[in-house]
């Protein structure tokens, strides 16, 4: 990401106002494109289906359709889009960015397959239409596509296209579902996911289009990423946990009292779902933060460090850089946990007095509330764990994600069932990931001369892996 962050970062270090805030918003769809998106449409398709009178149960499919895709196809490609994002990284280095793009046909085929035996699993028995399993399918597959384009993206320096992209694409799809719904006043659901699925699927195709014409040589080594989930297994662990404990406290109350079955296949809380679904939108402003401080301030700083390790420099103009690299990384924590509390007073005085316009009960709005507060711990995880990745501490990465994951389930069940508490949760998981992170970035840092200069060996021999032989073995790879 540190190619759009420089970018970002020239427009905010300008004097003119109207610049700055040019890249406040590309830096925030750039950063959250794909779930600005779908919460922004998600909201108002919600809204336009009940003002024309749609059924609630049609309203109800559409929110369990959309609701399922976005959820599910985040945690099937979790994982491996942070090995990919290694595997690019050590590509790019290498300049073997021939390997780039067959890599991106590779990891949206795996995920593919992966997403359709999910789907045939879960539709296996459904009494649904048959029209409404493809079309909910198809924004399934097109959401794991767009999850792959946007880290392949990060690589690309022209993020004006990256803004089109995800604007382009939620214009499309707001217009066709206003048109079916409004003017036309189809209120089947079928014809809303039309509209959705068509502006996501002209979002991914132009993304991929950049994509292509940034990576221009495919080797057709499509599978060649595999190696590196059997070389860095923490990685993938890392990022399937992660997206487990963010939804996992979902799958927990959705077995509780709030639970609603709709069609004898989508089991949902929208009681819950709809107040935490808003909370979210806080987090955003720590995924934009990132992309224009960490991306910028500490990468400089991370750079000088380990560029005069490599070169030879002087101890002292290592110990120099470290001491930088130190100084801007607490600055720059300390200013995101700053902006991210002001965020959060913002949404709770916003959601108090908003969200009773869309029905929101006053329990709802409890529940927002608390999932707020709990999201700003969530941020400073995030941020922390995504620190950690920088100086390859996979181990303790995977320690964030591991104790955020459990807390996240099992605080969820305990708070529900014993307390009848809702979005407690939430908070206590995101809490305990901000201590556990903390706790492991001090540790990081406080070992981090023993990590850099003893603890790698001292002749590094490549071994092939299982996966590569079975690649090879196939003529494959």
């Amino acid at each position: 990401m540190a190619g759009i962050g420089f970018q970002l970062k020239e427009l905010y270090d300008q004097s003119n106002f109207l610049s700055q805030l040019r890249a406040m918003g590309y830096s925030a769809i750039v950063a959250a494109g794909p779930m600005f998106l779908t919460i922004v449409l998600v909201t108002m398709t919600r809204e336009w289906m009940l003002s024309v009178g749609a059924p609630l149960s049609e309203v109800n499919l559409f929110m369990a359709g959309t609701q399922y895709s976005f959820i599910f196809s985040q945690i099937i490609t979790g994982g491996f889009l942070f090995v990919i994002s290694r595997y690019v990284a050590d590509q790019t280095f290498m300049e073997n960015e021939e390997n780039v793009l067959s890599s991106l046909y590779g990891v949206i085929s795996v995920t593919s397959v992966i997403g359709a035996i999910a789907a045939l699993i879960f539709y296996w028995n459904s009494p649904l239409p048959l029209l409404y399993k493809l079309l909910t399918y198809l924004l399934f597959i097109i959401l794991m596509m767009i999850w792959t384009l946007s880290m392949y993206v990060s690589a690309l320096k022209d993020y004006k296209k990256i803004f089109i992209s995800y604007i382009v694409g939620i214009a499309v799809s707001a217009f066709l579902v206003w048109f079916f719904v409004i003017y036309m006043n189809w209120k089947e659901v079928e014809f809303v996911f039309i509209g959705i699925d068509i502006g996501f699927l002209i979002t991914g195709f132009m993304l991929l289009r950049y994509v292509k014409e940034y990576f221009q040589i495919n080797n057709k080594k499509y599978f060649q990423f595999l190696i590196y989930v059997e070389k860095y297994p923490l990685l993938f662990l890392i990022g399937l946990l992660f997206y487990l404990g963010l939804y996992g406290h979902s799958f927990i109350v959705w077995q509780g009292d709030y639970q609603i079955v709709i069609a004898d296949t989508f089991v949902i809380a929208t009681y819950y779902d709809i107040p935490v679904f808003y909370a979210y939108l806080s987090i955003l402003p720590s995924l934009i933060l990132f992309m224009v401080t960490i991306e910028t301030s500490f990468y400089q700083t991370y750079k000088k460090y380990y560029g005069r390790i490599l070169n030879g420099a002087p101890l002292r103009d290592i110990v120099s850089a470290q001491k930088e690299m130190y100084r801007v990384l607490k600055l720059e924590l300390v200013f995101l946990a700053q902006i991210q509390l002001l965020v959060v007073f913002t949404f709770i005085f916003l959601g108090v007095k908003l969200l009773p316009k869309l029905g929101l009960t006053q329990g709802q709005i409890d529940i927002f509330t608390i999932s707020v507060i709990g999201i700003w711990f969530l941020g400073l995880m995030m941020t922390i764990f995504l620190v950690l990745l920088y100086f390859d501490e996979q181990r303790f990465a995977m320690w964030t994600s591991l104790s955020y994951c459990l807390a996240s389930m099992l605080l969820t069940a305990l708070a529900m069932i014993v307390f009848n508490q809702y979005g407690v949760g939430i908070f206590l998981a995101s809490f305990i990931g901000a201590v556990v992170s903390l706790q492991l970035l001090s540790k990081c840092l406080n070992n981090l001369d023993y990590t850099t200069f003893c603890s790698q060996p001292i002749i590094h021999v490549e071994k092939k892996t299982r996966v590569e032989r079975l690649l090879r073995k196939f003529h494959v790879n």
